[in-house]
């Protein structure tokens, strides 16, 4: 595959911090009447069972499956829209740029998989060429492209920062920030505070594989 860059500026990522809501415990409550209460205490009374631990946020199954919906979790594939409403694509090329419409696409996949390797993320497509996957690379030189996926390439090792939604996120490594370019595709930017850099997590999905 013959890779077609697309040129770009350059930024740098920002974080927040998500908020969990925590569930309601629910007590029952029971009433005595009569004239011995301390009978009917005993007796008579009925209270609500406990609530079910797994249903509380922070238990293992609902940890499990918070981490199986997480899209950045490796196992949901996304579409990546800009601020600016448009979709991020591969080309028939090799390459990536964005198109106002997925149907634009001409048939190649819009959807992308966050796939965790540490600290840092690689941002696979799930289009493929000769049936090998492909990632979002930053070689440098203001260049943002896809390249066949290697975890041992630095290029493709990007961090993922979440913004002020769980499904916003900034795409940047040393090379600099990944935007929206207002020409089309996409570009790299130093500045992290520009809109074009925010782009929104659509889920599509389960992964394959």
């Amino acid at each position: 595959m013959t890779t077609t860059p697309t040129r770009s500026r350059t930024r740098t990522p920002r974080t927040f911090a998500l908020a969990l809501a925590a569930g309601a415990l629910v007590v029952g409550t029971s009433a005595c009447t009569g004239g011995d209460a301390e009978a009917d205490s005993t007796t008579g009374s009925t209270q609500a069972p406990d609530p079910v631990a797994t249903s509380m946020p922070g238990s293992d199954e609902a940890t499990s499956t918070a981490a199986a919906d997480d899209p950045l979790g490796g196992t949901r594939q996304v579409d990546l829209q800009t601020y600016g409403g448009e979709w991020v694509t591969t080309t028939a090329e090799g390459g990536v740029t964005t198109v106002a419409d997925p149907a634009e696409a001409g048939g190649v996949p819009t959807t992308w998989v966050f796939q965790p390797t540490g600290t840092t993320f690689q941002v696979r497509t799930t289009a493929t060429t000769d049936g090998q996957p492909s990632c979002l690379s930053l070689p440098g030189d203001d260049v943002v492209t896809v390249a066949p996926c290697d975890p041992a390439a630095p290029d493709q090792q990007l961090d993922v920062a979440t913004l002020d939604q769980p499904d916003q996120v900034n795409i940047s490594s040393a090379a600099g920030v990944v935007v929206a370019d207002q020409e089309g595709g996409l570009a790299l930017d130093a500045d992290p505070s520009s809109p074009a850099s925010v782009f929104t997590l659509v889920d599509r999905g389960a992964a394959e594989g």
